[in-house]
């Protein structure tokens, strides 16, 4: 077998914390709707400035309900006033999907999805997929496809499956993933890569004890 430093892999594991996904928050820009129409070097020309008032009257019907702005106003000091309260919050819908395993408590259940990638342009076959939980005192099985291997990924294509383990221990977890497959050469390649994440106690309890003299 050939070691994963020596030689290089048509195959890769990308692998992904299956938890609940977290809103995409954008900085607003907030402006008035006026900016939009007239820029500030509106102020250098004196003949526009004096039929700035006028102009402004119509932008005020698009910004109706904004009992704040002035037409005559020309400091620009509502630019940074919002049509809608609800623009300021900066969330525009979209979920951001985990991007590392981040905290993980003991007593959940670790779920996550695997996925072994083709980047080579060549099919592999007879891939056999292990993947372990690996801890200070323990190494648990999740998923060993030794008595049914995948029977061939083409080229660009992967194998996606989920595995779970409910954490019992604290400390340093480390999830390992291997694949054992041929490619065309003559001998098998070996393929192990390591993901490692902390496991952390959800409950933090502190005493403290204080000596108390009774005097009589």
């Amino acid at each position: 077998m050939s070691s994963s430093a020596q030689t290089p892999h048509s195959l890769a594991f990308r692998v992904m914390r299956l938890c609940r996904p977290s809103l995409h928050v954008e900085i607003p820009l907030r402006f008035h709707p006026c900016d939009l129409l007239f820029g500030e070097d509106l102020f250098d020309d004196s003949v526009a400035a004096d039929h700035l008032p006028r102009l402004l009257s119509g932008c005020e019907s698009v910004t109706a309900g904004d009992s704040v702005s002035d037409p005559s106003d020309l400091s620009y000091r509502s630019r940074f006033l919002l049509d809608q309260s609800s623009d300021s919050l900066g969330v525009p819908g979209l979920l951001v999907l985990p991007q590392s395993f981040g905290a993980i408590y003991l007593g959940e259940t670790f779920c996550s999805y695997i996925s072994i990638n083709n980047s080579s342009n060549v099919e592999v076959r007879d891939v056999v997929i292990k993947a372990e939980i690996q801890t200070e005192k323990q190494r648990i099985l999740l998923l060993d496809t030794s008595k049914s291997p995948v029977e061939s990924i083409r080229a660009g294509g992967r194998y996606d499956f989920i595995v779970e383990h409910d954490v019992k221990e604290l400390g340093a977890h480390t999830l390992v993933c291997t694949a054992q497959y041929s490619d065309g050469d003559a001998e098998r390649k070996y393929l192990p890569q390591f993901f490692k994440f902390i496991v952390t106690n959800p409950l933090s309890v502190r005493t403290k004890v204080r000596v108390v003299k009774v005097g009589f």
